[in-house]
């Protein structure tokens, strides 16, 4: 009988733990659930205005020929030419780079007989030209359009080395988002414990200034005046997100 009353009682011991293991788990649990509600999300954002120091610019020769040789002989022989101005007037070599070359056939519609003739071929070809004095864009786009290019546009300017101007937006982020929480802090009466969250994202849009200005210009290009060009200011912006947990 002892042995059966020892056994029910050990039982009973298993049960109660088993019990107080359950509820202390289920308490943790709930505290911790109540802690993750427990927060605040603020953004703030940051703005920084600066002078661009670099322009960016296409310059495009197309030419037309009957055949692809002719064509392509008369195009480079003008892109030589403009690349050989482009750096004589400063412009470092690694600052120009090729970004198109093409040779597409060209057509002539009868109206008679509802079917297209191949008359030639046009060539062109594009180079992207990174101007880091911003005084002689204008006198670049001239030379260039003298020297032969009839297709230029895409001028921007931006910031060449933009990490610390990045930066300063940043913290004038983090200072907004700050100043932000302190408000709902007192309003509405709780306490900024730690942050337990933060995301960044900034913007720097690249400013277009004489875009397609000089579109298909006549191929001598004489007597193109020098273009004011105003490069103005750049706007840098930044977005944070902080979340805080609150007691």
């Amino acid at each position: 009988m002892k042995i059966l009353e020892n056994k029910f009682f050990q039982f009973l011991v298993f049960v109660l733990m088993i019990m107080i293991i359950a509820y202390l788990g289920a308490s943790i649990n709930q505290k911790n659930q109540t802690s993750e509600n427990q927060v605040i999300t603020v953004s703030g954002n940051g703005e920084v205005y600066a002078a661009p120091d670099v322009g960016l610019i296409d310059i495009s020769v197309r030419t037309e020929g009957k055949d692809v040789a002719t064509a392509t002989n008369e195009n480079s022989v003008k892109m030589n030419n403009i690349m050989s101005f482009v750096k004589g007037s400063s412009v470092l070599e690694k600052d120009i780079k090729s970004t198109g070359f093409n040779i597409n056939p060209v057509y002539a519609w009868e109206d008679k007989t509802g079917k297209r003739t191949l008359t030639g071929y046009e060539v062109s070809q594009t180079i992207n030209v990174k101007i880091r004095d911003l005084t002689k864009v204008g006198a670049i786009i001239s030379g260039a359009t003298e020297k032969g290019a009839n297709d230029i546009g895409s001028l921007s300017f931006i910031v060449d080395n933009d990490e610390q101007i990045k930066e300063d937006a940043k913290n004038l982020a983090i200072k907004d988002a700050q100043a932000k929480a302190k408000n709902l802090e007192k309003a509405l009466g709780v306490k900024m414990v730690k942050i337990i969250n933060f995301s960044e994202s900034s913007y720097n849009p690249i400013y277009n200034s004489v875009a397609s200005s000089y579109k298909m210009l006549d191929s001598a290009g004489a007597g193109v005046s020098v273009p004011t060009i105003a490069a103005g200011q750049n706007k840098i912006t930044s977005t944070v997100t902080i979340t805080y947990a609150i007691k």
